[in-house]
């Protein structure tokens, strides 16, 4: 078998791995589900520090870390500038001025009217003022977030084709590197419709974005069999996995976290999600070697 059909081959079966595991939140009733966000920020989290550092730190050492703060600030300036929140509010049931603009489904008689897409209710004060609520948090979820992890992620998985391609030359080395690469899309898949099942996406367009994270692995590739003359593998791979992992890192802790911990919920539930993010993240590391 040629390097090229075993690429075929191997990204084939990522991308089916990966719509099976992001079909999984999809199943049922499509809504927002705090324990899969806590799973997914506990498999992120794993991903970061049991797969991503420790691989580029192996691979160029400790002076590849800065590119962890780039990654970091890469997705906090595209969530700043780009991927604009509709809300800001930092509390629960965060007050809206009489000047500031009426939200859906209140009319200028401070009227509210029940919006079936709209998750939170409103209520008008006696002075006038409009306070809306979303679930207890003034915010139901940020719709930057989904469009946010599709990136990090996606991006990760951009590094994944590439070693793929690197490894594939061998065939032995390249049937572990696609095993790893399998075992890790499957629960990241999983987590991104997670995500995206939270800000109310359709199960037709999380599935075509889970398509279209799955197949960064054959771009990735592509992109190696292209560039393999000119690209020293390692230092780009370390520096790619460096970045991700702060893309990881911001999606984790000051996305999906700090909103889990302004709406509420069984802190013992969802302690144990993202526990079990990690632990599954932690299980699969005995790949990490030949990834």
């Amino acid at each position: 078998m040629t390097q090229t059909q075993s690429l075929a081959l191997y990204t084939a079966a990522i991308l089916v791995g990966a719509l099976t595991g992001g079909s999984l939140p999809l199943i049922g009733r499509v809504g927002r589900s705090d324990v899969g966000l806590s799973f997914s920020a506990g498999v992120m989290l794993g991903a970061a520090f049991f797969h991503m550092l420790p691989e580029a730190v192996e691979e160029s050492g400790a002076g590849i870390l800065p590119f962890v703060l780039v990654g970091f600030l890469l997705l906090f300036l595209l969530e700043r500038f780009v991927l604009v929140h509709v809300c800001a509010e930092p509390g629960p049931n965060a007050r809206l001025s009489q000047a500031a603009p009426l939200p859906a489904g209140i009319d200028a008689g401070g009227h509210a009217h029940h919006h079936p897409h709209h998750p939170g209710h409103a209520h008008v004060a006696a002075d006038g003022a409009v306070a809306l609520e979303e679930d207890g948090t003034g915010c139901a979820v940020h719709t930057t977030l989904g469009l946010a992890a599709f990136v990090g992620m996606s991006a990760h998985t951009l590094v994944d084709g590439f070693a793929l391609g690197a490894a594939s030359g061998h065939a032995e080395l390249g049937l572990l590197v696609f095993l790893a690469i399998l075992a890790h899309k499957i629960p990241n898949s999983f987590s991104l419709s997670a995500i995206l099942r939270a800000e109310g996406y359709s199960r037709g367009r999380a599935l075509a974005m889970n398509a279209a994270f799955a197949l960064m692995v054959p771009v990735g590739a592509g992109i190696y069999l292209v560039l393999r003359e000119l690209v020293r593998v390692e230092t780009f791979t370390a520096a790619a996995l460096a970045a991700s992992a702060g893309t990881f890192l911001h999606l984790s802790l000051s996305d999906i976290l700090p909103d889990l911990h302004r709406r509420g919920g069984s802190k013992w539930v969802l302690s144990g999600a993202l526990l079990f993010g990690l632990a599954v993240m932690w299980g699969l590391r005995l790949l990490n070697h030949a990834h």
